[in-house]
């Protein structure tokens, strides 16, 4: 394949030095990683092609899911510079600006995986010829290498559930999918003839990786020398993130018992040493600075600034500004609405997204908006998920400016003109402090999310009151006034669903809960689409023509 020689190529160029003749050199990044602190650039590359470009990270994952899976409505006469119609309208036939992207970074972030376990392969576990007894080794290199198999399955879960086709637990999984490789190319030949690997053996990797992460890294970094920098974790695998990652794979493949194997390891980490706990809904959504991190996020989205308050870099969520009530110069959680333009909310003109009618009325947010009954419940009143990281907002009137008292409660920028009927927006991103709000963190993996994976395989295999359990620990944190909604003989698929919908909407897993309980996937607002029920076959996007023009193993 050109494209992954070139990214070979060109990542060892980036990360390493120049060399006149790439091919002549058997093992490169042998001359060039030859400490931990040498070895960190190509992770440090490999998290940032994760987190922050446009394919991998910076909210699209997030965006794809929100869209795609009947949760999202599109705002009547809005479009803007991104896929939008293709994944709302589901055209999976139908080539993706971010495809290439993701494609690409994608594979970067494997190639450098791939080097550094071929050097700790082929160094016996030791290339660095260290004391194995000193911290450089026990807290530094064995994390690294920990580190570069999280990364790797983490990116080929990402990269299979995005090109290739999804994973049916009663299937035998073996049509082919994307490039797999467990081990560098080294000559134009092998980038040239990568071998295609079929969906099971892709997820056989990435539940491989993910085990090597859990069983190889800690639960906190020992920070020494180089790294010993206040944030240095944030956005980074460790135990509890991996074991998390790995029950979601699980869940998604129905393989049920695993799933909840490894979320009773996490609940039972979270509820032993409170080191992740519930919070306000907010809470995992307002913070900037790495080294202050939620108790309820166990994996963060980072966006690359340790103090939060830096502007060196671009880095942020791009795509919360396309499904979420705020521009990424908000400033704060609070709606404070003053006239500078610099300084309190500031709404999305670049929005074309809010949480679909459809949505709303499973939630029981909305009494009847699929009928034109737009009144916001009690329900939802009284709910502080509703309160906190959503907002209403009503038809769209002409001349509001900055500062008006309508404009936080009316449509008022001039890219929603058409939008004449109540929507509700999600609000879970730009919410950290002033001045710096486009740095925002928020979570990848959060508490919440598990508990209510957990009740659903509870519910799954008949304990059904562990299953209420689990349910009211996530409904009682937004809703102290009247706890305990959940019983033995009330819990069930569709509550589970619904508060699923109420507590995890655009964060990127909706799809996955959906897939993983071999649900229908709804039709949603978008006018035209179908119900799409399992296996969900068609349910991925064509590989790049750069990919399949070039390698000869998909012809």
């Amino acid at each position: 394949m050109k494209n992954i020689f070139n990214i070979l190529l060109g990542t060892l160029l980036f990360i390493m030095s120049s060399c006149d003749d790439f091919f002549e050199l058997k093992r490169p990044q042998e001359t060039q990683w030859t400490t931990t602190s040498t070895l960190e650039q190509g992770l440090s590359t490999a998290y940032w092609n994760l987190h922050w470009t446009g394919g991998m990270g910076r909210g699209c994952p997030q965006y794809f899911d929100f869209i795609t899976s009947g949760s999202a409505n599109l705002l009547d006469g809005t479009s803007v510079g991104v896929s939008y119609s293709q994944p709302y309208y589901r055209m999976f036939d139908q080539k993706l600006g971010e495809s290439k992207e993701t494609w690409l970074k994608g594979y970067q972030i494997i190639t450098l995986a791939n080097l550094a376990l071929d050097l700790d392969r082929d160094g016996n576990g030791n290339p660095f010829n260290l004391d194995v007894k000193s911290d450089d080794y026990v807290y530094n290199y064995k994390r690294q290498i920990a580190e570069y198999h999280f990364v790797r399955g983490c990116t080929y879960f990402y990269l299979v559930k995005f090109f290739g086709t999804p994973y049916d637990p009663n299937g035998n999984n073996e049509s082919l999918s994307i490039p797999l490789k467990t081990t560098a190319a080294y000559s134009k030949e092998d980038v040239m003839n990568e071998k295609i690997g079929t969906v099971k053996e892709v997820y056989d990797v990435v539940i491989q990786d993910l085990q090597y992460a859990k069983e190889n890294l800690p639960e906190q970094y020992t920070l020494n020398s180089w790294n010993n920098v206040p944030g240095y974790e944030c956005g980074r695998g460790n135990k509890i993130i991996a074991a998390a990652l790995l029950g979601k794979v699980y869940f998604l493949m129905g393989k049920y018992d695993l799933a909840q194997k490894e979320f009773d390891y996490v609940i039972d980490y979270a509820e032993q040493t409170g080191r992740y706990r519930l919070e306000d809904p907010q809470s995992p959504f307002i913070e900037n600075a790495a080294a202050n991190r939620p108790l309820e996020s166990i994996w963060e989205f980072n966006s690359g600034q340790l103090d939060g308050k830096s502007e060196k870099h671009n880095m942020y969520v791009y795509y919360g500004m396309i499904m979420g009530l705020r521009f990424r110069d908000s400033n704060g959680s609070d709606f404070y609405n003053v006239s500078d333009p610099k300084d309190g909310i500031v709404m999305s003109s670049w929005n074309c997204f809010t949480v679909g009618y459809w949505a709303l009325k499973r939630m029981g947010w909305m009494v009847d908006p699929e009928n034109g009954d737009y009144t916001i419940t009690s329900t939802a009143k009284e709910d502080l998920r509703y309160q906190q990281v959503y907002h209403l907002m009503l038809p769209y009137e002409k001349g509001i400016k900055k500062g008006d008292e309508k404009y936080i409660t009316h449509e008022s920028v001039d890219a929603h003109a058409q939008v004449s009927t109540p929507h509700v927006y999600l609000d879970k991103f730009f919410r950290g402090e002033k001045p710096y709000g486009r740095y925002s963190k928020y979570p990848l993996i959060r508490l919440a999310d598990l508990y209510l994976l957990r009740a659903w395989l509870r519910w799954n295999g008949g304990e059904y009151q562990q299953a209420a359990n689990d349910m009211n620990v996530v409904w009682n944190r937004s809703n102290p006034q009247n706890p305990n909604r959940y019983n033995s003989s009330n819990v069930n698929h569709t509550e589970i669903f619904n508060e699923y919908l109420r507590e995890m909407t655009g964060e990127g897993w909706t799809v996955d809960f959906m897939m993983g309980t071999r649900m229908p996937i709804p039709a949603g607002d978008a006018k035209g689409n179908t119900v799409v029920a399992p296996p969900y076959s068609s349910w991925h996007w064509p590989i790049p023509d750069e990919e399949t023009s070039l390698n000869p193993n998909y012809r």
